[in-house]
């Protein structure tokens, strides 16, 4: 019988403690909105652009540095991207602290959208990077970051992502 008071006062405990994480689930607040933090004000590739330019439609930002090699390996899907539809005038890249020739790399890869620069690394830090690059950005039509991705995406993860920014 000791055994049986035991289970049921197990059972009964774990039922309060689901009762109490639902109650608290439902409570809580919904995931906070962060609004875009400003970009950097120079360009290497293209004209400057502002997050308040960006507004009305969602946006992916890649951060990404030319001697990063995940950053390499994901290059070509990048302008591929950039080329279809979803992708096309709603891509732009961020020169995350590099020291390498990020001209060379742009030349190597086609890169035909614009790329701004971000030397020290301040609007990278801004924006939450910290898993290593690249690292992906979207914004939504308010200006709000939506989600985040790290490492080699491919063309549908992007298509997919920004579609639903």
């Amino acid at each position: 019988m000791s055994l049986l008071r035991h289970r049921y006062a197990l059972r009964l405990a774990l039922a309060t403690l689901a009762a109490a994480l639902l109650a608290y689930g439902l409570a809580a607040p919904a995931g906070k909105i962060v609004a875009a933090p400003a970009l950097p004000h120079s360009a290497v590739e293209g004209s400057p652009v502002s997050i308040d330019a960006l507004r009305g439609h969602a946006e992916a930002i890649v951060f990404f540095a030319s001697w990063c090699g995940p950053c390499k390996q994901e290059a070509p899907a990048v302008e591929r991207f950039a080329r279809t539809a979803v992708g096309h005038g709603r891509l732009l890249a961020i020169d995350y602290s590099d020291y390498g020739d990020v001209h060379a790399f742009l030349r190597r890869y086609h890169w035909t959208f614009p790329v701004l620069s971000d030397p020290d690394g301040t609007t990278g830090d801004a924006y939450g990077i910290s898993n290593g690059l690249p690292t992906w950005v979207f914004v939504n039509a308010h200006g709000d970051i939506v989600a985040r991705q790290s490492g080699p995406q491919s063309v549908a993860d992007l298509v997919s992502q920004l579609r639903a920014a």
